[in-house]
C-alpha cells in the first residue's frame, strides 16, 4: 500500500513539474488580431489591432522603426494605423505590462505598388483551380 502511495505522489508530482505542463499552462499576454501574417496590400497604410491586459503600454515598430505608442485602457483593446514603409514591411508589436514583464508579436506585410504584379497571383489562383477540379 506505501508503495502505491509513493508511486501515485511521484507521478503527480512529475506531471506538474514537466515542462510540457508548464508549456501548456503559457498563454499568451499580447493577441495581434490585425493584420494578418503575409498580407498583401496596395494601401500606404495598415491598421493594427489587437487584445492584451488593461493599462499595458504598446508600441509599434515599422521595419524597426517606431511608429506609435500607446496605453491600452481598461478593456485591453488597441487599435491604430501606422504607415508602411517599403515593399516587404514586419509590423512589431511590443507590449510592456504593468508587472513589468513584455511581449513582443510581429507580421509580415507586403504593399503592392501597381496593379502589374496581381496578374501572377492571378495566375496561380488558375492553376490551384485548374488543379483542384482535375483531381
Amino acid at each position: 500500500m506505501k508503495r502505491l502511495l509513493f508511486v501515485f505522489i511521484t507521478a503527480v508530482i512529475f506531471i506538474i513539474f514537466s515542462p510540457s505542463a508548464k508549456a501548456a499552462s503559457y498563454e499568451s499576454l499580447l493577441i495581434l488580431n490585425e493584420p494578418k501574417d503575409n498580407l498583401m496590400t496596395t494601401s500606404d497604410s495598415i491598421v493594427v489591432s489587437g487584445e492584451t491586459l488593461p493599462d499595458a503600454s504598446i508600441s509599434v515598430l515599422v521595419n524597426g522603426s517606431s511608429k506609435a505608442r500607446l496605453s491600452v485602457g481598461a478593456a485591453g483593446i488597441f487599435l491604430i494605423q501606422v504607415p508602411l514603409s517599403g515593399k516587404e514591411n514586419i509590423i512589431t508589436v511590443r507590449a510592456v505590462f504593468p508587472s513589468g514583464t513584455k511581449e513582443t508579436v510581429s507580421r509580415r506585410v507586403y504593399k503592392i505598388d501597381s496593379g502589374s504584379e496581381w496578374p501572377e497571383l492571378d495566375s496561380l489562383i488558375q492553376t490551384i483551380r485548374t488543379f483542384l477540379i482535375l483531381k
